[in-house]
């Protein structure tokens, strides 16, 4: 029987990147899944588990958990170096910022940037404190939202890797028949990996990931929410293919595991499937196999139970077909052993559909079982019931929040919804403190109060900053008309390709290569002004972008 070895960590996208690696190494010798603190209950580890930590900050808070005959190790990171070629190469010494998350980890990846690149200076960022007047680089692992405005010349390294002294640990722990050459050879691979981002058929780990959560454990004094909670009860005794959609950190993998629970079906396993940033070969071979290549596919492999399949925006067009005859012929042959479906998108089906993202036939049998999770936003009133539970969740219901701590929860806008929520309490915990004041609050959190209504918009968006960037490469009044296209098709539900932007940017006298409007559509991307998506998702304007557009337009008018 293989080892199975279980990631665990706070922030989804991390463990996911840690799981990737790891599977890129060891392949199929080990059972590896991956799991969040808020996933974690009494009943989720095995004695004969490998635990592997993803910080050594989260170890008081997994011991409650963990059975006591099961091993656990904290993950041993480093920097990916194929990330700092720029700076590995220069022969000048730079002045380099060091942005993470918070001052602990700011330091640590310090002192490991130091290691690699020994003739340059590092500075750590820290908010409350004075920059040297000279920076060259902001390198950051992943962090770009923290970074300070103002500094052109950004390093995202992307999230620490694993390191291979880890790696050895747990081939021993494990058993494994494996040589160090062999492990150290494909560990250098699955770092030229990280880098280059290749798309490559890893072995899937096909899990029952069912935490036999139920609708009655769901409270809220969310009118919304309520509502939702109505209707997926019913839906939930129903075979029909349901979907949900709502923004991310709402909770919509959590409502389809729910809806489970609660179904005739409970006692059958729970699965997951993610097509968020995937090669569109890579998804059809992962879900429905490839004979040629001998590969099952997810939806070969199991026999019953959920398959609850993640971003279905970004699942091809011609695998909609394939994902259609399965929900129909659930529905034609009632006695076999069903697979039920359930998906869900960050944008709304409707406008998928409108998009034509999503085919005729699977919009229009899957728009009457539709859900809406409202974003945190919306539910400010669950704040103190939602922070209480996450309290006891940790077993530290002794943790107290000052008054202006909390006014800094119900003012906060929570982008990351629930799930960011859940983070900011999971760093508060690990500060070996019951008491909670605005100033502990993380960095990341901090950074995003947005106390005064009256804030300066042009200081917010940095715009003189936005048009310095985009002269280097052009002229702005060309990178405006393409904004003002990409709003417009915005407004009336139109994505375009490259060639019709051409066309229209031609309308408006502005002849340019495609090369040269590839350099545009960058430049606006890595600006944050457009939203550049992989698939029929297309481009398209940002909120930030759209933003940006009425100041500078009404500069024009003020001038």
């Amino acid at each position: 029987m293989k080892k199975r070895l279980i990631i665990i960590g706070i922030q989804e996208d991390n463990l996911l990147f840690l799981k990737n690696q790891l599977e890129y190494i060891f392949g199929t010798s080990i059972q590896i899944e991956g799991l969040t603190l808020k996933e974690l209950n009494s009943d989720t580890l095995l004695s004969s588990d490998l635990v592997l930590l993803s910080a050594m900050e989260i170890q008081e808070l997994v011991k409650p958990f963990l059975p006591e005959a099961a091993i656990s190790i904290v993950a041993q990171r480093t920097e990916n170096i194929g990330n700092l070629k720029e700076l590995i190469f220069s022969k000048q010494r730079k002045n380099i910022l060091v942005v993470n998350d918070n001052y602990n980890n700011t330091i640590q990846t310090l002192e490991s940037l130091k290691l690699f690149l020994p003739n340059h200076t590092f500075y750590p960022y820290i908010s409350e404190k004075p920059m040297p007047d000279k920076i060259d680089f902001v390198i950051t692992p992943g962090e770009t939202n923290l970074i300070p405005k103002g500094f052109p010349r950004m390093i995202d390294i992307g999230p620490r890797i694993i390191s291979l002294e880890t790696l050895i640990q747990i081939k021993q722990y494990c058993q494994l028949d494996m040589k160090v050459s062999l492990l150290t050879q494909l560990y250098i691979k699955a770092m030229i990996y990280a880098t280059d981002k290749k798309t490559e058929i890893l072995p899937i780990s096909i899990h029952d990931q069912n935490q036999h959560r139920t609708l009655d454990s769901l409270k809220t004094s969310s009118p919304s929410l309520q509502s939702t909670i109505r209707i997926a009860s019913k839906l939930a005794k129903t075979p029909d293919a349901i979907h949900i959609e709502g923004e991310t950190g709402t909770g919509k993998q959590m409502l389809a595991e729910m809806i489970h629970n609660d179904s005739t079906g409970a006692a059958l396993p729970f699965y997951v499937y993610n097509c968020l940033d995937k090669d569109p070969q890579l998804i059809k071979k992962e879900l429905f196999g490839s004979k040629d290549e001998k590969i099952e596919g997810i939806i070969n492999a199991i026999s019953g139970g959920t398959l609850y399949i993640k971003h279905i925006d970004q699942l091809p067009y011609a695998l909609q077909s394939k994902l259609f005859n399965l929900i129909e012929s659930n529905d034609l042959n009632p006695m076999k052993n069903r697979i039920r479906i359930i998906t869900s998108s960050l944008e709304s089906l409707a406008t998928l559909f409108q998009k034509g993202i999503i085919r005729t036939y699977l919009y229009s049998y899957m728009s009457s079982y539709v859900l809406q999770m409202p974003s945190l936003k919306e539910r400010k009133n669950d704040l103190s019931q939602l922070i209480e539970a996450f309290k006891g969740h940790f077993n530290r219901i002794d943790l107290v929040f000052s008054t202006d701590a909390m006014e800094a929860f119900y003012h906060y806008d929570w982008p990351g919804n629930v799930r960011e929520l859940y983070n900011v309490i999971s760093y508060c915990v690990c500060l070996n403190t019951t008491s909670i004041e605005r100033e502990s609050l993380p960095l990341f959190f901090k950074g995003n109060q947005k106390f005064d209504a009256t804030e300066n918009t042009e200081q917010d968006l940095g715009i003189n900053e936005i048009i310095r960037t985009i002269e280097k490469h052009g002229f702005l009044s060309e990178s405006i008309s393409l904004l003002q296209i990409y709003q417009k098709g915005k407004k009336q539900n139109e994505s375009y390709g490259r060639r019709r932007i051409k066309q229209l940017l031609s309308d408006e006298q502005y002849s340019l290569t495609d090369q040269q409007l590839r350099l545009r559509i960058e430049v606006l991307n890595k600006t944050g002004l457009l939203n550049v998506r992989k698939g029929r998702a297309g481009t398209t304007i940002s909120a930030k972008g759209e933003q940006f557009l009425d100041v500078y337009q009404n500069e024009l008018r003020v001038q």
